[in-house]
């Protein structure tokens, strides 16, 4: 519940207002974050606040009010008003911290880097053509390091070079090159300090977090365990069925390994006996494999002899039968 606030002859009356209505809206909402306004340009920051509309309120207040209204609101939200500093204002949301993060980051927006500041990660400038004309600019990318010339009338950066790296700070060569090549290395936008939900405090190193990669590691994990559990055989809704699939082909494969006669799997049992005799007969050279076959079919040779004899003794009277009939 949010605190009482007390009157006091140093706190004007708008303020006592504005720190009342603050600590309502504080006690009335899901979610309240504190964020960092720093280096955003006032027409960014309407522009930002614009697309934010619906899914974000953004207040913004004088950082005593704004430490005044959260010290004075429920004890288990009190500890935001330790990120009051600086540019600073509150928003409120019903959307969770970490998908309120991932907004206000896709919020942010490419801006040149000043001079004096330290670069955000490794600035980088590709090889390859520029939209420059030959001229001045030559010199001008030169002078600032990078190995640039005219080839067929354009100017071309002849090979990828780090302008800086990390951490270091850019210098105003460096800064002015490249704001004049539109390389815009930091994503300026709203800065979520922390949040506050339920009960709990998240910083911003808790909510920084890749998304794509988690489910993919959670996939993973869910696919081992399905795996193992399949393994062991662990029956659950989910793994019964591959369970019994895993189990039935085994069966197969130990009738057929050990030639046991079960009904419904002879065919199995005389496939592999029958496919042993032909390289048995192929290996002793004994006998031909299309009696090995016949003798694993259970078909005995001799009576493969007697059809094989019909047969060419039926051929032979239909000979007979065409000379007499043509002389």
């Amino acid at each position: 519940m949010a605190g009482e606030v007390h009157r006091t002859a140093h706190l004007p009356e708008w303020k006592v207002k504005d720190v009342k209505e603050l600590i309502e809206k504080i006690s009335s909402s899901r979610v309240v974050g504190v964020v960092g306004l720093r280096e955003i340009p006032a027409s960014n920051l309407q522009q930002m606040r614009g697309d934010l509309r619906g899914k974000v309120e953004v207040k913004m207040v004088r950082n005593t009010i704004a430490r005044r209204a959260l010290e004075a609101s429920a004890p288990e939200i009190r500890p935001l008003a330790d990120f009051i500093e600086d540019q600073t204002a509150l928003i409120f949301s019903d959307e969770n911290p970490f998908k309120l993060h991932g907004i206000l980051e896709k919020g942010k927006k490419p801006m040149p880097i000043k001079a004096g500041a330290r670069a955000p990660r490794d600035i980088v400038v590709e090889a390859g053509e520029t939209p420059f004309s030959p001229g001045p600019m030559v010199g001008k990318l030169q002078a600032a390091g990078i190995p640039a010339a005219i080839k067929s009338g354009k100017v071309v950066i002849n090979q990828k070079i780090t302008l800086a790296k990390e951490g270091e700070v850019v210098s105003a060569k460096t800064a002015d090159i490249l704001k004049t090549m539109e390389i815009f290395p930091r994503d300026v936008g709203m800065n979520l300090r922390a949040a506050y939900e339920g009960g709990l405090i998240f910083r911003e190193k808790d909510l920084g977090i890749d998304v794509a990669s988690q489910i993919s590691e959670i996939g993973a994990a869910s696919a081992k365990a399905f795996n193992f559990a399949v393994e062991i055989g662990y029956a659950t809704p989910e793994t019964v069925g591959p369970i019994l699939q895993r189990a039935q082909a085994k069966a197969r494969a130990l009738v057929a390994e050990a030639g046991i006669p079960v009904p419904g799997q002879m065919d199995l049992v005389l496939g592999r006996a029958a496919a042993q005799a032909m390289a048995i007969s192929s290996l002793i050279g004994g006998a031909k494999p299309a009696e090995a076959s016949a003798a694993a079919a259970g078909t005995p040779a001799t009576e493969a002899e007697a059809t094989e004899e019909k047969e060419e003794k039926k051929e032979e009277e239909t000979a007979a039968g065409l000379g007499a009939l043509f002389g």
